[in-house]
């Protein structure tokens, strides 16, 4: 007989679940997401971009965590595709091996880390995150094109002055 001890028992099998289902449809990201290689490929994708990268450093060997991140990425890449260019690269493998020096140059140590960089800076970290939302704030912020005015302070075309001006 099983016990439910304060929901974790169905936190467990969820996370199991989305781990099988993420697998299956492909695993890491699908095909949305771009992998990189290595530092030279992270260089020129990444750093070079004139988009901004949104970068799931993550964990290889079947991270479960990494796999509740990977759909939301892959949702989030069909959303803005064309604006944002959404790439993963593998930070460690196993237990403590790392695959990188660009994990010691980000202090990437929990998973899934995501990194979102514009002009080749850090603009924005997601540590453990799983809420979409905040993606798609910062996505936002950064996809903006320049601000709509809300007021004009020429008032001389708006209908009500035009209909009083003399003919």
């Amino acid at each position: 007989m099983m016990r439910n001890t304060g929901g974790r028992m169905i936190l467990g099998a969820a996370l199991v679940v989305v781990a099988l289902l993420t697998l299956v449809a492909g695993g890491c990201g699908g095909g949305n997401v771009m992998p990189l290689g290595d530092r030279v490929d992270f260089q020129q994708q990444v750093l070079r971009s004139p988009k901004p990268v949104l970068v799931d450093f993550y964990k290889g060997g079947g991270c479960p965590t990494c796999q509740i991140v990977y759909p939301l990425l892959d949702q989030l890449a069909d959303e803005y595709r064309g604006r944002v260019v959404f790439a993963k690269f593998e930070a460690m493998t196993g237990l403590f091996q790392t695959t990188s020096t660009l994990s010691e140059k980000y202090a990437i140590r929990y998973f899934p880390t995501v990194v979102l960089f514009v002009d080749g800076k850090e603009r924005k970290r997601f540590i453990l995150d799983y809420n979409i939302d905040n993606y798609r704030q910062a996505l936002n912020e950064v996809t903006r094109g320049p601000k709509i005015r809300t007021a004009s302070t020429d008032t001389s075309s708006t209908p009500a002055v035009a209909a009083n001006k003399p003919l």
